[in-house]
């Protein structure tokens, strides 16, 4: 379980997440949903000690530092070593995890082989996403994190990601963010909403599951929302650098 305990961030004066106390549970895949600005992004950097913040983040009553060898982050825009080819890349990041022969075996069914040998500052926006599902494949961490997975994918690829990740979910826990609705529906087993800059765990009043279109307009949805929130939050991030190559950032 990754506990969130009187937490907070703030940027200066500037409130980004009011205190919110909740919890992921353990092989499950949690959606996190809000606005553009709200601070969905933040939370990662957050849970990944890349930002600090107020409070206390635990996973299964240890800090970040004792399991981040366990998680993968994949961000929105995917970091690689671009001067690298696809294969070799994958065999750095995957720290010894599979061999060369597994690692072919898995990427292959992402990317063409060809694709593969080639750098990867060659590669379109879908094929460096389509890179870093193959990584997590081969990973398989205790804890993944996709920022926007579902951007940058052709129809076939994204019915496998939602194949992928229900497969990963039975020993993995799945945290996911992400506005295209329709590709998460039926997907993700927990909804969690940043509500008036608090975070807080969606809880159907009949326990039907709801389409997630709908719950963003009944929990979130006001017009000018995410004028609000952007207009709010437009100001330089203190503390906001990425670190493409920690394993605790562009490969978890």
């Amino acid at each position: 379980m990754i506990q969130f305990e009187a937490f907070s961030k703030s940027y200066g004066k500037r409130e980004i997440i009011a205190r919110s106390d909740f919890s992921i549970e353990p092989n499950r895949i949690s959606f996190f949903m809000g606005p553009n600005g709200s601070g969905k992004t933040t939370l990662i950097k957050c849970l990944t000690d890349l930002e600090q913040y107020q409070g206390n983040i635990s996973f299964a009553g240890k800090s970040y530092s004792c399991i981040r060898q366990a998680c993968l982050v994949v961000w929105d825009d995917c970091p690689f070593y671009n001067k690298l080819s696809g294969t070799a890349n994958l065999e750095i990041l995957s720290e010894g995890r599979a061999d060369r022969i597994t690692i072919d075996r898995i990427a292959s069914g992402y990317l063409e082989r060809e694709i593969l040998k080639a750098k990867v500052r060659t590669y379109s926006y879908g094929q460096r996403k389509k890179l870093a599902l193959a990584l997590a494949a081969v990973i398989r961490p205790e804890i993944l994190v996709m920022d926007e997975i579902s951007n940058g994918l052709d129809y076939e690829s994204r019915i496998r990601v939602r194949h992928e990740l229900k497969t990963l979910s039975r020993s993995s826990t799945i945290i996911l963010t992400g506005h295209q609705f329709s590709f998460y529906d039926g997907l993700v087993d927990d909804v969690f909403v940043f509500q008036d800059r608090r975070i807080v765990k969606y809880n159907p009043a009949d326990n039907q599951p709801a389409k997630l279109e709908e719950i963003y307009h009944d929990e979130i949805y006001h017009p000018g929302a995410e004028a609000s929130f952007e207009s709010q939050n437009n100001h330089p991030a203190h503390g906001n650098t990425k670190h493409p190559h920690d394993r605790g950032a562009a490969a978890g």
